[in-house]
């Protein structure tokens, strides 16, 4: 199946009906992902694991949830750094953070890997290496042809754009 994500509002290419809709939060990195008739259906967010002012910069201190309205938890993202960044293996790198480029990713007890290709493409693969979602940017045009090959519902393929948008952050330059 193929869909158009712009402006927030996930379509199906074949009749361009509007699926899902995706808001961000006020203030934070939280989602809230909608269905059609205003009815909230996910959120998304970051979760740390030590407290947010002892928080170093480290990708290992915090995952992303993906929360069902119900507050149960359908998936979590736990970025990792890209090979050749890891702090441990290089060091801290003087004038940026290192590079974030993939993340392990649990769906409903099922793993995937999500890869940042670039800024513009990202790839989500099964534990058989097969590509099951892409996500491609369209450029001038605006917004992001999403490729899903395994049957996600659409409030699921907002929580993966939101999640791709987090590996995207980790890579902004910091600023003090």
């Amino acid at each position: 199946m193929q869909y158009t994500f712009k402006s927030g509002v996930l379509y199906e290419d074949d009749t361009h009906e509007a699926l899902a809709k995706m808001k961000s939060a006020v203030f934070g990195q939280a989602k809230k992902i909608y269905d059609t008739h205003e009815n909230m259906l996910m959120t998304t967010d970051v979760h740390y694991f030590v407290d947010q002012d002892e928080d170093n910069g480290d990708i290992r201190n915090k995952e992303y949830v993906m929360m069902g309205s119900d507050k149960h938890l359908v998936a979590e993202e736990k970025t990792e750094y890209a090979q050749g960044y890891d702090p441990e293996a290089v060091g801290w790198p003087v004038c940026k953070m290192p590079k974030v480029d993939h993340a392990e990713l649990t769906i409903d007890h099922r793993h995937f890997l999500l890869t940042m290709l670039n800024s513009q493409n990202y790839s989500l693969r099964d534990d058989h290496d097969t590509e099951v979602l892409s996500i491609l940017h369209k450029g001038i045009a605006g917004g992001w042809t999403i490729r899903d090959d395994y049957g996600f519902r659409p409030d699921e393929i907002c929580g993966l754009f939101a999640f791709c948008r987090y590996i995207e952050q980790e890579n902004e330059l910091l600023v003090v």
